[in-house]
C-alpha cells in the first residue's frame, strides 16, 4: 500500500511542478533564509507547541532538500530512492499510530517554514490532514510603513488575544474589526485580555464551517479577497449573537443569500458613488419594481433616527427632510419616524416592516450593520442607510459632500482672519473627516497662503479644544456643522464658522444639509418604478448616493455682513462647484511632510478624496489614533476607521 501511495503522491507532484512552471512560478517550497536576506528582523519569539494549519506551511527554513518536494510538499524524487523508502515507511507508521512527534517550524509573516519534519508535512498533506502539531518560533520583522507590515502587526495582536492562525487578511484594520465582533478587550485590560478557550473553539468552528462552504461555492476564484476577509464581511452583516446560534446548514444558506456581496468585495472598485440624480433614476419603468399591499396604494415610508429630533441637530435635519418629502408627495405617500439606539434598531425596523413600510431610511452610520442584516432577510423592502464606507450590494447608502461647504467656509475664514491663525474642531478620525479638514485648509490657502489652520478634536479624552485655541490666539474657528434645536445660547454660538472679536462670538457662515433634496429624488425613483435602473447599470458594485452642491443637497449660509469682495468670491466658487467646474483637490498639493500628494494639473477622484488620510501643509495638528479618544467614542471610530497613513501621527504644534 505504501508503494502505491508514494507513486500516487509522486504523480501529484509532477502535475504540480508542471502547473507551476507553466504559470511562471517556482515549483519548489519557499526558502525562508532567502526571504530574510531581503528583510530586517526585530527578533525571535518561541510560541511553544501548537496546532498549526497545514495550508499555511509553505516552505522550508533552508534550501536543503528543497528540490525533493513541490510547493505543496508532494514528493518529486523517483520511487526506489532512499528518500522514497523513508517516505513510504512513514506513511505506514502514520496510518497505524499517527504522528506522535511535533515538527519544528519558524513562523514568519503568518506563514510556516519547516526546520525539521518535511516528510511528516508531506505525508500529512497527502493524507488530507488539515492541521499538524508543531514547535513554533516566530521571527518578528522590523516594522515599517508598508501595508503588509501594518497587517502583520495587527495579526500578532489578534493572535495574542485569539490564539488563531487560520484567518488571513490583506488590509489594515481587518483583524481589529474581527476582534471587535467576537470580543474586544474591556477598558483598561487591553494588554492582558485574551479570549477564553470556549470562544477560541467557537470562532475556529464558525470559520471552519464558513470556509468549507465558501470554498465549495468557488470562493477561491474570488482571488482579490482572502477567505478571512469574506468571513469578516459575513460576521459584520450577521453579528456575533446571530452567528453563535447558526447551525452548519443555516450558515450555508446565509452564505448563499449574500454571495453577491463577496463578489462586490472582490471587485477592485466595489462601490460606485452616484454624485447627482441620474437619468435612469428619473426614467419611469414599464412595470413598477415595488409591490404595495393590496389594501393600499400609498407608499409607506419609515425614518429611523438614532436620537430624538427635538434634542439632536443630526436627527432634526433628517426630520426636516421627512417633512419636505411628506409635503411634496402629499397623498401618494405616508411617512412615520422611529427613535432607537443601535442596540434596539432591529426591533424598530421590523416594527416598521410589520406596519407595512416598503421604504425605510436608517439615518445614521450606527445602523449600518443591522440595516444590512434586515435588507438580506427582507428583499421585498427597500432599505437605505446614511453612511459612507459600505461595500454591500444589497444595501444602498447615502451621504452628502460636506467637504464642498467646508471649502467655502475655508475661503471665508482665510479672508476674515486678522491673526492668520484659524482653528478647526473635528469630531471623529474616520473616513471623510480628513477630506473636510483638507478642503477647509485649501479654501484658507486659496485666499491667504500665510494663514495656518490649527486642527483639534472634540472627541479626545480629557481635552478642551477651546483652551488650546485661546493659547494660540486664534480668532476664527470652524466648529460643529450642525446645531441642536434645544441648544442654549452658549452652545448655539459654537456652531459653524465664527470669529472671536474682543471675547464676543460673531457667526460668519455655516454648512446647510438639505436631506430633503436627496429624499425627494429617491422617493420619486421608487414611486415611478425607476429604483432598479441604477442597480442595473452597476451590477457588480455597491451603490452610494453622494450628493453635493450640484444637486442642491449641500449649501453654505453666510452672514450678510461679509465684506463685498468676500461675498462675490464665495458666490463665484459656489456656482463653479455646483456646475462641477471646480474641484478643490486639484494640484499642486503638498501634505504636512512636504511630499507632493497631488501633482500639477491633476485632480483627485471622489474615491481618493473620501480616503484622504493626510493633512495639507498649512495645517498644524494630526489625526489621532482611536485609543486617544474618550471611551464612549471609540467603538464608532473603529467601525469607520481610516486607512493608516505614515503621517497621520505627526504632531506639528
Amino acid at each position: 500500500m505504501s508503494i502505491q501511495d508514494y507513486v500516487k503522491a509522486q504523480k501529484l507532484a509532477e502535475k504540480q511542478r508542471r502547473r507551476a512552471i507553466s504559470d511562471g512560478n517556482t515549483p519548489y517550497p519557499l526558502v525562508l533564509e532567502k526571504l530574510l536576506r531581503k528583510s530586517e528582523v526585530e527578533g525571535q519569539l518561541p510560541l511553544g507547541q501548537i496546532e498549526i494549519p497545514l495550508s499555511l506551511v509553505v516552505g522550508t527554513a533552508s534550501a536543503d532538500r528543497t528540490n525533493a518536494f513541490t510547493y505543496d510538499f508532494m514528493p518529486l524524487l523517483e520511487y526506489g530512492t532512499e528518500f522514497s523508502s523513508k517516505w513510504s515507511a512513514l506513511i505506514d507508521s502514520v496510518k497505524e499510530i499517527g504522528i506522535n512527534e511535533p515538527i519544528k517550524v519558524y513562523e514568519y509573516m503568518q506563514r510556516f517554514y519547516v526546520v525539521e519534519g518535511n516528510k511528516r508535512v508531506s505525508v500529512s498533506k497527502f493524507n488530507g490532514a488539515v492541521t499538524i502539531y508543531a514547535d513554533v518560533t516566530r521571527i518578528i520583522p522590523r516594522k515599517d510603513d508598508s501595508e503588509e507590515s501594518i497587517v502583520y502587526s495587527e495579526f500578532m495582536e489578534f493572535y495574542r488575544i485569539a490564539g488563531i492562525y487560520d484567518i488571513l487578511m490583506k488590509h489594515p484594520g481587518e483583524f481589529p474589526r474581527l476582534i471587535q465582533i467576537f470580543g474586544a478587550p474591556p477598558e483598561g485590560q487591553e494588554r492582558t485580555y485574551v479570549w477564553d478557550e470556549e470562544m477560541r473553539r467557537t470562532v475556529r468552528f464558525l470559520y471552519s464551517v464558513f470556509e468549507t462552504h465558501y470554498i465549495s461555492r468557488g470562493g477561491q476564484r474570488l482571488s482579490a479577497i482572502t477567505t478571512g476577509e469574506a468571513f469578516l464581511h459575513f460576521a459584520e452583516i450577521y453579528g456575533k449573537r446571530r452567528m453563535l446560534k447558526l447551525s452548519s446548514l443555516k450558515m450555508r444558506r446565509y452564505i448563499d443569500r449574500i454571495w453577491d456581496e463577496f463578489r462586490v468585495l472582490a471587485d477592485d472598485r466595489p462601490t460606485n458613488r452616484i454624485l447627482s440624480p441620474t437619468e435612469g433614476s428619473q426614467k419611469p419603468s414599464i412595470v413598477k419594481k415595488i409591490t404595495l399591499p393590496v389594501s393600499s396604494s400609498v407608499l409607506k415610508i419609515a425614518f429611523i433616527y438614532p436620537t430624538d429630533p427635538e434634542h439632536s441637530g443630526w436627527s432634526y435635519n433628517h426630520e426636516l427632510g421627512r417633512l419636505i418629502v411628506s409635503e411634496h408627495f402629499g397623498s401618494e405617500i405616508s411617512t412615520t419616524s422611529y427613535i432607537a439606539d443601535a442596540e434596539h434598531a432591529e426591533e424598530k425596523i421590523k416594527e416598521a416592516i410589520h406596519e407595512g413600510c416598503k421604504l425605510i431610511f436608517t439615518t445614521s452610520p450606527v445602523f449600518h450593520a443591522v440595516t444590512m442584516r434586515i435588507a438580506v432577510s427582507h428583499p421585498e423592502v427597500i432599505l437605505l442607510n446614511c453612511s459612507m464606507n459600505t461595500t454591500y450590494k444589497q444595501l444602498r447608502t447615502y451621504y452628502l459632500r460636506i467637504y464642498e461647504a467646508k471649502f467655502i467656509n475655508g475661503i471665508i475664514a482665510g479672508s476674515m482672519t486678522e491673526t492668520e491663525r484659524i482653528g478647526y474642531i473635528a469630531d471623529y478620525p474616520i473616513i471623510g473627516t480628513p477630506a473636510s479638514v483638507s478642503a477647509f485648509a485649501l479654501g484658507v490657502k486659496l485666499v491667504n497662503p500665510r494663514a495656518i489652520v490649527h486642527l483639534d478634536w472634540s472627541t479626545l479624552e480629557n481635552h478642551d479644544p477651546a483652551e488650546y485655541f485661546r493659547s494660540k490666539q486664534i480668532d476664527i474657528i470652524s466648529d460643529r456643522d450642525i446645531n441642536n434645536p434645544g441648544d442654549d445660547p452658549e452652545a448655539f454660538r459654537n456652531f459653524g464658522l465664527y470669529g472671536i472679536y474682543g471675547g464676543n462670538h460673531f457667526r460668519l457662515s455655516a454648512p446647510v444639509w438639505n436631506w430633503g433634496s436627496l429624499y425627494e429624488n429617491l422617493v420619486r425613483s421608487v414611486l415611478i418604478g425607476a429604483w432598479k435602473n441604477d442597480s442595473n447599470d452597476n451590477q457588480t458594485h455597491a451603490l452610494n448616493y453622494y450628493w453635493g452642491m450640484s444637486s442642491g443637497a449641500i449649501d453654505v449660509a453666510c452672514t450678510p455682513k461679509l465684506p463685498s469682495g468676500t461675498k462675490r468670491l464665495v458666490e463665484i466658487m459656489r456656482k463653479e462647484i455646483a456646475a462641477n467646474h471646480y474641484n478643490p483637490f486639484t494640484g499642486i498639493l503638498y501634505e504636512r511632510s512636504g511630499q507632493c500628494v497631488v501633482p500639477a494639473d491633476e485632480t483627485l477622484s471622489i474615491e481618493e478624496i473620501l480616503n484622504i488620510n493626510w493633512l495639507p501643509d498649512n495645517v498644524w495638528g494630526r489625526i489621532p489614533a482611536v485609543e486617544e479618544l474618550a471611551p464612549k467614542f471609540r467603538d464608532f471610530a473603529r467601525w469607520h476607521a481610516l486607512t493608516p497613513d505614515s503621517d497621520s501621527e505627526t504632531a506639528s504644534n
